[in-house]
This record gives C-alpha cells, sequence and structure tokens, in this order.
C-alpha cells in the first residue's frame, strides 16, 4: 500500500502530527480531518530484488490522480477564479484580445486583488509533469505537478479575498506556501490579504520576501489599486525601485 501525508501544516492536526496513511489503489485520497489532498511519500526500497521500480510507480500514479484533477482545490470552498475576476472587475470584462494576451505573458490580466498566474501558465505545467512522469523522471514530475496545485491555490485566494473572505484566503495561501516556498507570487497575494487584514507592516515585509524570492510584474504591480496607499510610504517606495531597478 502507498504512503501519504497531509501537506496542510499549520492548519490540520494530522499533517502537524506528521501522520502517515495508507491507502490502496482507487482508496479516497484526501486528508480525513481538513479533507486537503493527501501527498505521496517517496520511501527508498530494499535493494534486494528485481522490484526497485515499484515505488517510482506507485509515486506515478499517485502524480497522474493529481495532475488529471489539477483543479481539484477549486471545488473545495470558493467559486473559480474566473468569477472572481469578473466579480472585481466588472467594468472591464475579460476580451478575446486579452484572454489571448494573458497566455502569452503568463500573468492574468491585473485585478483589484492581487496577481495570479494564468490558466495557460497552469496548463503548461500539467502538461510538462505528465510528460516527465511518463519519462520515468518522478522527482520533476512532483516539482511541475507542484507547481501547478500552487497556481491553483492562489487563483483560489484571490477569488476568496475579492469576496471578503479573507480567513479562507488565509487557509488557501499557507498551503501554497508549504508546497511552493520559493514562489514570489505567493508572497506577493499574502502581501495583498496583510493589506486588508489592515496589517501593513506586514504586508510591506511580504512584498519584501516576494522581490528577494524574483518577483518581476512590476508592471502589473504599479496598476494593483490595492497599493495605492502604500505608494507614498518610504519603505515600500524603496524596495520597489530598488527591486524594480534590479529587474531591469
Amino acid at each position: 500500500m502507498a504512503k501519504y501525508k497531509c501537506p496542510t501544516l499549520g492548519d490540520c492536526d494530522k499533517a502537524n502530527a506528521g501522520e502517515v496513511f495508507e491507502r490502496s489503489p482507487g482508496e479516497d485520497l484526501k486528508c480525513p480531518a481538513c479533507a486537503t489532498q493527501l501527498e505521496p511519500q517517496m520511501t527508498p526500497t530494499p535493494a534486494t530484488g528485481g522490484n526497485k521500480k515499484l515505488l517510482p510507480v506507485a509515486a506515478g500514479v499517485a502524480l497522474l490522480a493529481l495532475l488529471a484533477g489539477g483543479a481539484y482545490v477549486t471545488t473545495q470552498r470558493a467559486p473559480t477564479p474566473a468569477v472572481a475576476v469578473a466579480e472585481a472587475a466588472p467594468a472591464a470584462p475579460a476580451t478575446a484580445p486579452d484572454l489571448a494576451a494573458n497566455g502569452a505573458s503568463g500573468v492574468a490580466a491585473p485585478a483589484t486583488t492581487g496577481i495570479a498566474p494564468s490558466d495557460e501558465e497552469t496548463r503548461i505545467l500539467r502538461e510538462q509533469g505528465q510528460q516527465q512522469l511518463a519519462g520515468g523522471d518522478a522527482e520533476r514530475a512532483a516539482s511541475s505537478s507542484g507547481r501547478a496545485a500552487v497556481n491553483e491555490l492562489l487563483k483560489l485566494a484571490i477569488a476568496n479575498m475579492a469576496q471578503d473572505k479573507l480567513d479562507e484566503a488565509e487557509k488557501d495561501l499557507v498551503q501554497a506556501r508549504a508546497r511552493g516556498p520559493k514562489e514570489p507570487l505567493v508572497y506577493y497575494n499574502t502581501a495583498i490579504l496583510r493589506l486588508k487584514q489592515g496589517r501593513t507592516e506586514d504586508a510591506i515585509d511580504q512584498f519584501e520576501a516576494s522581490f528577494m524570492a524574483g518577483f518581476s510584474h512590476f508592471d502589473k504591480l504599479a496598476q494593483d489599486r490595492d497599493l495605492d496607499a502604500l505608494r507614498n510610504i518610504p519603505r515600500f517606495a524603496a524596495l520597489v525601485k530598488q527591486y524594480d531597478t534590479a529587474a531591469r
């Protein structure tokens, strides 16, 4: 039987306790405590006999389930990000050219709440994961599928923030950070959440973490209306100037 753990550290007692779940093929892969998708555990196999490839295959099956249902997080709590974007900016509905531009840039058009990865970027990551898995590269497949899952969580967090569901957005971002601790947009959107919570200094800390992680969408940042209250704060202005200049 394959072994799994819940990834939602900080939000789930099962995850905090490091509890391991054993599941047979076809069994439910959701955490019994918080209903989050369980993650496969890559444990070494004994080097005696001809079954050394069984573990990568078992992990591959689990990863395929994740890749095939890449949008599983969107079914848990909130409407799809597409609906949220429409609600956040009713005066500027997306047009066909807009959608094409989003796919080419890799980042969705600026909204009133945060910056989301594009659907095209997420689709490419899923396809890469499937190809890597088919080629026997389970480690890279896990990385690609994990980044796709982070993108879905970010879009869900943005959708929740657009509807003032800040507690739900916090949970989404905690999961995203656990899966993608080096993703700049995780910290950027956490900063937006902190602003909505009235925690200005914490927000600036998160912006700095995003910039240090390689944030490059300064053109989107300049159009994000959530930041209007920060633009005259010396510390924030200095950070933007420092890292925007470095990114050019």
